[in-house]
């Protein structure tokens, strides 16, 4: 039996999902692009509400027996009113949800209609423990206050949602991600932190040495003794996991000791052996192109065609073909789709 016979049996489903309306932003984030589109304007491509529901309705029907979490991504997806609505239908299908934002959008009253959707988990965008740091990196001043608002916003009028941040480690950060830890573990209200390694920029050309271009030089770390001190205390404190209830570090310990070869050698492939994400994501884009992996081809579009007869296809064997011979480091690979199970690099 070859490998794809083996694996399109009932048991083989994604086990995670990715879920953007929109890949546009307001903001204008040091390392992310997406800001260069408006936000204001719609795609005729993009697909209908229903459609975007049928998708989801797809996606329960494929993964019956386990259901991933939904991540609704962007972008930022809070401008698209269905955001919302679209998580309040997936909750209904059984899948556990998580909206990743800014959170800049998110006062009182936007706050109360995500309490009415369900969501089940919050991902906000936090790069700073110091309010210039974060502001600094997200291009938008007043940006670190607009978090801390909407935290307490979303524990007020949505206490059913997990509030989690999320913080891209770079240059511009390094020296206090160990404060943002230390702060985050004592606010009580925070219930993780997770860890996302500087990769490419997102909406720039691929570069296979992007890092080296002098465009990008203010974010890749140039103290390599900072980078493994502080990969190195996050490691600790993640084995440690002595912190006050409900806060924990997201990422797995291991991790961070990939992302310390990562930033010392970011030539070299950080796992041992090829790339898993083949049986891995479902990813769809605001046109409803699903992929995937975003560095490969779209195995089909959810105006068309199911997410399960996608899944199944002979396009789709033929990509995982591809991912399977890829050795890029890419967003998926170091940090979404991190799996502590594999053999990383030495």
């Amino acid at each position: 039996m070859d490998y794809w016979q083996e694996y399109i049996t009932e048991a083989a489903q994604p086990s995670y999902c990715c879920l953007a309306l929109i890949e546009s932003c307001f903001m204008h984030c040091k390392m992310c692009y997406k800001w260069l589109e408006d936000v204001n304007i719609r795609k005729p491509d993009e697909p209908a509400l229903e459609q975007w529901k049928q998708a989801v309705s797809d996606l329960a029907l494929l993964c019956k027996d386990n259901k991933p979490q939904i991540n609704f991504a962007g972008g930022e997806p809070l401008v698209r009113e269905e955001t919302l609505v679209l998580i309040e239908h997936a909750q209904g299908l059984g899948f556990d949800t998580l909206l990743a934002t800014n959170a800049f959008l998110i006062d009182k009253n936007k706050a109360v209609e995500i309490g009415r959707s369900n969501l089940g988990n919050i991902s906000i965008s936090l790069d700073g423990f110091r309010p210039q740091t974060h502001d600094f990196m997200r291009g938008v001043t007043g940006a670190h206050e607009k978090v801390l608002k909407a935290i307490d916003f979303i524990k007020r009028f949505s206490p059913q949602t997990n509030i989690y941040l999320n913080c891209v480690i770079c240059e511009l950060n390094m020296h206090e991600i160990i404060d943002l830890t230390k702060w985050a573990d004592n606010d009580g209200r925070i219930n993780g932190l997770g860890f996302q390694a500087l990769t490419q920029p997102f909406s720039t050309p691929v570069e296979e040495f992007w890092y080296r271009n002098e465009k990008y030089a203010s974010l890749w770390p140039k103290d390599i003794g900072k980078v493994n001190e502080t990969m190195g205390q996050l490691y600790s404190l993640k084995l440690a996991n002595d912190f006050k209830a409900p806060f924990q570090i997201l990422n797995p310990a291991n991790q961070f000791r990939a992302f310390k070869k990562y930033f010392n050698n970011p030539d070299k492939f950080i796992k041992k052996g090829r790339c898993h994400l083949d049986s891995w994501a479902i990813n769809i884009t605001p046109a409803g192109q699903v992929h995937l992996c975003f560095n490969m081809p779209s195995i089909g579009n959810i105006k068309s065609t199911s997410i399960k007869d996608m899944w199944n296809s002979d396009l789709a064997r033929d990509v995982r073909g591809r991912i399977q011979l890829c050795r890029k480091n890419c967003q998926a690979m170091v940090n979404c789709n991190f799996d502590d199970s594999q053999s990383y690099s030495e």
